[in-house]
């Protein structure tokens, strides 16, 4: 780890504009229980998170293998309409 790779949680929300520093807060409240702790470095009272860890354990919730995704199936998305 480099300091370069330490970001605040504005500068996370930045960088991942998915996320919304409302959701990233949750995360590191709950942080001994989503595993989310392991991206964080406290330091008296500010926190910030490595952000190879944080890409590691976003890419650790991803669906697991056996959710079929669009792209495995040639089919187009059914239509919730009864024709």
């Amino acid at each position: 780890m480099n300091g370069e790779d330490l970001l605040t949680i504005d500068q996370l929300v930045e960088q991942f504009p998915a996320f919304r520093e409302k959701t990233v807060r949750w995360w590191i409240y709950n942080g001994k229980t989503n595993g989310f702790e392991e991206c964080l470095i406290r330091i008296g009272s500010r926190i910030y998170i490595d952000r190879t860890k944080f890409v590691v354990w976003l890419e650790s919730h991803r669906p697991v293998a056996d959710v079929v995704s669009l792209d495995d199936n040639d089919d187009e998305v059914p239509s919730l309409k009864e024709d």
